[in-house]
C-alpha cells in the first residue's frame, strides 16, 4: 500500500511540475516564437500522463491546470495577428478534444479490464467449488454405500470402520487444506536448526518414497534460522511428496540444504520426466494439477508459508532432466 501511494505521489508531482515548468518557458520566452511554437505542444504530456493514470477526470483536471496558465498568457501576449493569435485558439481546442479522448480511452480500458478480472475470479471460483465438491464426493459416496450396507444388516463392521474411517479422514484432511489455504498464515517463529527440520521432513514422506522405490537422500550444511519449524515442515513435506511421485522406482531424489548469500537454499531435486511449460505457469494457482487424486493446494500452500517467511520459491529444470524446486529464505 505504501508502495501505491508513493507512486500516486509521484505521478501527481510529475504532472504538476510538467504544467509549471512548460507554463515557465511560455512566460520566460514570450518574445522567441520558436520556443514558443515547440512548448506549447509539450502541454499533451501532462495531459496523456494524467488520462493514463487517473482517467477522465485527471485529464480534465489537468487540462483546466493548463487552461488556467495559458490563457493569460495569450490575453497577455495578444498582438492582433489573426493567423498567429488562431493558432493559440485551435490549440486550446486541441488540448481538450486530445484529453477528452484520451480519458476515454483510458477509462474504457480501465472498466474492460476490471470486467476481464471479475471474469477471471468468477471461472476461478466456479473451478475451485467444483474441484472441492469432487474432491469431497467420492470419499462420501464411498462412507453412504458402506453405512447403507451396515443398515441393511450386509456389512461387517470390523471390515467397514476402518474403510469408512479412512475416506472421513480424506475428506478432514480436504476441509483442512481449503482452510490452511483459505486462512492468513501466523507463524511462531523460534530458532531452529533448519537441517534438523529437513531430516523430519524427510522421515515423514520415507514409507510414501520406499512404497513408490525411491531413494532420498539429504546433502546439508548446519545451518539455524530464526522460522516455524511446523509449518517449514509441513511445506517441505508437500514439496518432498511431489517429488518422489514424479520419480519412477529406482530413481532418488535429493534435498540440499546450503547458504546462499543472505539467503539460505533448500533444494529439492528429482530425476523425473520434468514439468511442462503449462504446470510451471499454473503449479502455485489454487486447484491446478496433473496428479491423480490430488487437490492442487500442496503448492500454494507451500508457496505462502515460504513467502510468510520473507522467502520465495523458485522451479528449474536441469539439463539432464528432472526438476529442482528450491526454497530461498532470509538468514536473518
Amino acid at each position: 500500500m505504501f508502495s501505491a501511494s508513493l507512486l500516486k505521489q509521484k505521478f501527481f508531482w510529475l504532472i504538476t511540475l510538467s504544467i509549471l515548468g512548460i507554463s515557465a518557458v511560455q512566460y520566460f520566452f514570450s518574445d522567441t516564437a520558436d520556443i514558443q511554437e515547440i512548448d506549447r505542444e509539450l502541454y499533451y504530456f501532462p495531459i496523456f500522463v494524467a488520462a493514463m493514470r487517473y482517467g477522465m477526470r485527471g485529464a480534465m483536471v489537468a487540462l483546466c491546470a493548463i487552461y488556467f496558465l495559458y490563457i493569460p498568457f495569450i490575453a497577455m501576449t495578444w498582438k492582433g495577428s489573426i493567423g498567429h493569435e488562431s493558432a493559440r485558439v485551435v490549440d486550446l481546442v486541441f488540448y481538450f478534444l486530445f484529453a477528452f479522448g484520451a480519458g476515454f480511452l483510458a477509462d474504457r480500458d480501465r472498466k474492460i479490464r476490471a470486467e476481464l478480472e471479475r471474469n477471471r475470479l468468477t471461472i476461478s471460483l466456479g473451478r475451485i467449488t467444483s474441484a472441492i465438491v469432487h474432491d469431497l464426493k467420492n470419499p462420501l459416496i464411498s462412507i453412504t454405500g458402506l453405512l447403507e450396507r451396515l443398515a441393511r444388516g450386509k456389512g461387517d463392521c470390523a471390515t467397514y470402520v476402518p474403510l469408512i474411517l479412512q475416506d472421513a479422514y480424506r475428506m478432514k484432511r480436504i476441509v483442512d487444506d481449503v482452510l490452511d489455504f483459505a486462512r492468513p498464515v501466523k507463524l511462531k517463529k523460534e530458532r531452529c536448526s533448519l537441517a534438523g527440520v529437513i531430516r523430519h521432513a524427510v522421515e515423514m514422506c520415507q514409507e510414501r518414497a520406499e512404497k513408490a522405490g525411491v531413494r532420498v537422500e539429504t546433502e546439508l550444511e548446519d545451518v539455524r534460522a530464526d522460522a516455524d519449524s511446523f509449518m517449514l515442515e509441513r511445506a517441505l513435506v508437500n514439496v518432498i511428496s511431489n517429488a518422489v511421485e514424479a520419480s519412477e522406482p529406482g530413481k532418488k531424489v535429493v534435498v540440499r540444504l546450503h547458504r546462499d548469500g543472505d539467503f539460505v537454499r533448500i533444494s529439492v531435486r528429482d530425476f523425473g520426466s520434468g514439468m511442462d511449460r503449462e504446470t510451471i505457469e499454473h503449479c502455485f494457482e489454487p486447484y491446478f494439477t496433473r496428479k491423480q487424486g490430488g487437490n492442487g493446494l500442496g503448492l500454494p500452500i507451500t508457496k505462502r508459508i515460504v513467502e510468510a517467511h520473507g522467502g520465495h520459491v523458485k522451479i528449474g529444470q536441469p539439463e539432464s532432466g528432472g526438476t529442482v524446486f528450491s526454497i530461498f529464505l532470509p538468514l536473518s
